[in-house]
């Protein structure tokens, strides 16, 4: 996505009533600052964490809401079909293999 359709994409969203990603603690979003800078700012609601395969393929990072109970892996741009926790990965706090 371009700087202008980010841009007029998070002015929609606060629009709406979402918190900007310049609020710190507050925000609603995060902006991705570069692939080799990573973000400008993590707030404790956004953990990254380290997914592992009960399979031979390598561990691999996720981002994930804190304290959530998410136990399924989202592709947001292919739309694949990815591993459950349990199932065919596991990560922080560890369950095993169900």
């Amino acid at each position: 996505m371009n700087g202008m359709d980010l841009h007029a994409n998070i002015d929609a969203l606060k629009g709406y009533g979402f918190v900007g990603p310049d609020n710190g603690e507050e925000s609603d979003m995060v902006l991705w600052a570069s692939p080799l800078g990573g973000m400008s700012y993590q707030p404790s609601w956004l953990s990254h964490i380290d997914v592992e395969f009960f399979d031979d393929r390598p561990t691999c990072k996720a981002w994930k809401l804190t304290n959530s109970q998410i136990y399924g892996l989202v592709d947001f741009f292919n739309g694949a079909e990815l591993p459950t926790k349990g199932y065919e990965c596991d990560w922080e706090p560890k369950i095993g293999r169900i």
